[in-house]
């Protein structure tokens, strides 16, 4: 569930709090216990969706970081104490600083629902034992059904069920909460271990009906010859849906801007981006600098700019240097910069006979992802 969509959960929920009570009379001492009731069934709600959200979170990153073998408890959506262990002996060996971030955001997050759970603990120890939904089962129904198990007469049942706010249609699995104190009744519905929420349902729902009223609608063109008295609002339906055409189209229009935007996002991360040069020529323009004793390395003008060619390692391991692109008649000698870069652990180095041409093999992708390297060229 998306950030906002959530936020008009909770709104809803909120109405349906101070709607879902059906008072005897005045503010009895019953009607407070039952709005009590209800107000933390909604908290309950409330704690479940972030910790679902937050579970969605740690999963995720822990994708980002690479870690496969960690799987939280279905229950209660925490690492168990042995998976806590193993990220932390990891983060503290893994080189990869981005990683370690993602490591860490993991066990923040499990210590956040953690503290969730602790919240969601208290408010079911408090709250009566919720009565799980089956197919073909109605809210109504439900709640008559549990005040006659309490005594209530199913005429006076029934009254009391009809001043409560029900929800019209109920998923399998959705959890109905039943309160009722002196002569007070209230309900609430949550999710449970539903697919979807009530709200969601509610709008599927919804949806399903504007488009059956679309499909009247458009029936409604072919017979506007002889409804002469629905021409207004005919026209009206005829802006609705060009308006709803044009919004479609622009969706469809920023989904394509979009893909592309993506694709060119990870081609880029899962390049290598280099240059190729006279190494003399790199060293004076300050991309390397070459010390006397040491391996050559990044100099002060090494930057994004410079680098303007790139490999992608998703479809090629290879990258062909030539004597003309690096502005001299042979290639002698190849230096890979940053040194760190070992010749036959990371990459291989080899000449066509009249070295007018050099191939560079990846052996280590990974070493080389989203990574600058200079290729440095003596002749």
């Amino acid at each position: 569930m998306t950030r906002t969509t959530l936020s008009k959960f909770l709104l809803a929920s909120a109405a349906v709090a101070a709607l879902m009570v059906a008072p005897a009379c005045g503010r009895t001492e019953g009607e407070k216990e039952v709005k009590d009731l209800s107000q933390k069934a909604a908290e309950l709600e409330t704690l479940n969706q972030k910790a679902g959200a937050a579970s969605a979170e740690e999963k995720r990153k822990l994708a980002q970081a690479g870690v496969n073998n960690v799987a939280p408890n279905p229950d209660t959506l925490e690492l168990t104490p042995d998976q806590k262990t193993a990220l932390e002996a990891r983060i503290k060996v893994e080189k990869n600083s981005s990683y370690q971030a993602l490591l860490q955001e993991v066990l923040d997050k499990d210590k956040e629902i953690k503290g969730l759970n602790q919240k969601i603990g208290q408010l079911r120890a408090v709250l009566p034992r919720p009565e799980i939904a089956k197919a073909d089962d109605t809210h109504f129904d439900m709640s008559v059904r549990y005040l006659r198990k309490r005594g209530v007469p199913e005429e006076k049942a029934k009254a009391l069920v009809a001043k409560v706010l029900t929800v019209d249609q109920l998923a399998p699995g959705f959890h109905v909460y039943h309160f009722y104190s002196n002569g007070v009744y209230g309900s609430w519905v949550a999710q449970g271990k539903a697919d979807m929420s009530p709200t969601q349902l509610q709008a599927e729902r919804k949806a399903k009906i504007e488009g059956e009223r679309d499909q009247a609608l458009e029936r409604s063109k072919e017979l506007q010859a002889s409804i002469v008295d629905l021409t207004a609002q005919q026209q009206k339906l005829t802006a609705d849906v060009e308006g709803l055409r044009a919004e479609k189209e622009k969706m469809t229009k920023d989904l394509t801007v979009l893909t592309a935007a993506s694709q060119a996002q990870q081609a880029l991360l899962n390049s290598v981006h280099y240059l190729v040069g006279r190494r003399k020529a790199l060293e004076d323009e300050g991309i390397i600098v070459v010390p006397v004793f040491a391996k050559d390395r990044a100099g002060s003008n090494w930057n994004d700019q410079a680098f303007t060619k790139a490999a992608d390692l998703r479809s090629q391991d290879t990258i062909t240097i030539s004597a003309a692109e690096a502005g001299v008649e042979k290639i002698n000698k190849v230096n890979v910069v940053p040194g760190s870069l070992v010749k036959d652990k990371h990459y291989t180095l080899a000449f066509n006979p009249d070295h007018t041409q050099a191939t560079v093999r990846l052996l280590a992708k990974e070493r080389f992802r989203n990574e600058k390297v200079a290729f440095a060229v003596t002749d």
